[in-house]
């Protein structure tokens, strides 16, 4: 998978990702709402961590322009 997030993107997935994952706890939810926010919090913690979102992937949008080259992972040459 090719890197398309930024740094403030994984950030922002990361923060919604945990307080997902802690409401949960908070409102205790039944059965199939508290596997439906585990599923959510859970995509948002590991598509910040590989950098990567499926979803981005057929509507073209790339946010890595601070460390990653247009077309992939590699880091930028200055």
């Amino acid at each position: 998978m090719t890197k398309n997030m930024g740094q403030a993107d994984r950030y922002i997935r990361v923060l919604f990702g945990i307080a997902f994952l802690v409401n949960i706890i908070i409102l205790q939810p039944g059965i199939l709402a508290g596997i439906i926010l585990f599923v959510i919090g859970g995509g948002l913690l590991v598509s910040a961590y590989t950098g990567s979102c499926p979803a981005y992937e057929p509507l073209k949008i790339n946010t890595c322009v601070e460390t990653c080259a247009p077309g992939g992972d590699q880091p930028q040459q200055h």
